[in-house]
């Protein structure tokens, strides 16, 4: 039943992304479209084979242990329909008498809690939504995050197009095919809903003249705070920048962008100061904290199992509530996620692949220089906008992530946009005179 049921929504999907003008694009056809989503449907089973088959422990893997709490809050809809929806919508759901769900819940809280929302909340709630027609089977949910995460891609494939008409093969690569793109955007986790919920962002974001484009913005935004806040604290500068630039003229393009970086820190590192948030650097030193803990196998679940010490684990600096601790560990916070793992670090054959993929993004970048653009050529206002997102989302999970396996999957977000400035950097005409063979005949 589950794999006809897998297939019936498999089929659905495609049927609508035939008929969606949002697939149509000149430079990408509705079939190449459809193909990526059944590619993305066998990455996402894959996925599941590896954390059945191979990690064998169903507590500890992510792609289980949200989709084994949402059937708590979904059973709720058989005896107390009121407290189902009252959980998935989160309106009026912190009253004593949910305290039985959530207690039952495995990873609904969380041992160092701040005033930050706890986002395994959202993939719960998408999880338990998803189970109104899924009836359960894990195959759908991967099929719907499929669909959810190729909406995204999309989106972003569909804001730089427009730029790099002439490297459209080279941009689809770089937005959906990368393996750990690829991998971790298609399974029942949360970089699936966040991509959708960026990828939407970033599109809309250039056409605000428009009422449906600002309030999919809105929505956008508060889902990708929901589903992971490190993510939107790293695309906030890069829209503003954005933004500013779409209602102004280009000129003084670095002097804006710098004004843009430096007041957005100015005011995240005091918003404590007039607000009732929790400053940021309190945020990542408690979750370097936890990380670190959770690494070494010092954390249970919520009803007091155990969870087993990380295989990956690697010693980073302690990170104090400070900037000056902050800068100082920004440099080998940065390498720990361009580099690692190193080939002295590779213990089994999901690191090794990260490895391959490491070491292929750096042999990426060192041709780059090689090959660059006249600095007047450059499309500045593109390229500022994704190294910033993705240096700023590097340096959060640098200095916070004490375990390789979630570094590779957590810079996974970043990587579309690390190589689409990687493409607007490289002078497509110089490699094909240098590669000849690369030449279509």
């Amino acid at each position: 039943m589950e794999i006809l049921l897998t297939i019936t929504y498999s089929v659905l999907f495609l049927f609508i992304i035939r008929k969606l003008s949002f697939f149509r694009l000149d430079e990408l056809s509705v079939s190449s479209i459809s193909c990526i989503f059944i590619v993305k449907i066998i990455f996402g089973c894959v996925l599941w084979l590896v954390y059945t088959y191979y990690y064998t422990d169903r507590t500890t893997a992510d792609i289980y242990k949200y989709f084994d709490d949402s059937k708590i809050m979904f059973d709720a809809l058989k005896s107390k329909p009121v407290h189902y929806f009252k959980m998935l919508t989160a309106i009026g759901n912190n009253t004593p008498e949910f305290s039985t769900y959530y207690n039952e819940m495995h990873f609904w809280s969380r041992k160092i809690d701040s005033n930050i929302y706890n986002d395994s909340h959202t993939i719960i709630r998408f999880n338990a939504f998803v189970r109104l027609f899924s009836m359960g089977y894990y195959g759908v949910h991967i099929v719907v995050m499929c669909f959810l995460s190729l909406v995204g891609l999309t989106a972003i494939y569909k804001t730089f197009i427009p730029f790099l008409k002439d490297k459209k093969i080279e941009l689809m690569i770089a937005v959906f095919l990368f393996p750990s793109v690829l991998f971790w955007s298609s399974g029942v986790l949360k970089e699936g809903l966040i991509f959708f919920a960026l990828g939407l962002l970033v599109y809309h974001s250039t056409r605000l003249f428009s009422i449906k484009s600002l309030l999919t913005c809105i929505v956008m935004a508060v889902l990708l705070a929901f589903s992971k806040f490190y993510v939107w604290i790293a695309i906030v500068p890069s829209l503003f920048f954005f933004i500013w630039l779409n209602y102004t003229s280009r000129k003084y393009l670095f002097l804006k962008f710098a004004v843009v970086i430096l007041g957005t820190c100015l005011v995240g590192l005091n918003i404590d100061k007039f607000t009732s948030f929790q400053n940021p650097l309190v945020t990542l030193s408690q979750k370097q904290i936890e990380f670190n803990q959770l690494a070494m196998g010092q954390l249970s679940d919520a009803n007091e199992n155990p969870i087993p010490a990380a295989n990956s684990r690697i010693e980073i600096p302690q990170l104090e509530p400070t900037f000056y601790s902050f800068l100082k560990n920004s440099p080998q916070a940065f390498i720990n996620v361009f580099c690692r793992p190193f080939l002295w670090e590779l213990k089994n054959k999901m690191m090794i692949v990260a490895g391959i993929e490491s070491n292929i993004i750096l042999l990426l970048l060192i041709t780059m220089l090689f090959f660059l653009k006249p600095l007047k050529d450059v499309q500045w206002k593109y390229v500022l906008f994704c190294s910033s997102f993705v240096f700023i989302q590097f340096l959060i999970i640098g200095e916070t992530t004490s375990i390789i396996g979630a570094m590779v999957r957590y810079k996974s977000i970043a990587l579309p946009f690390l190589f689409i400035t990687v493409l607007f950097l490289v002078d497509k005409q110089k490699v094909l005179n240098r590669f000849t063979f690369l030449k279509r005949k």
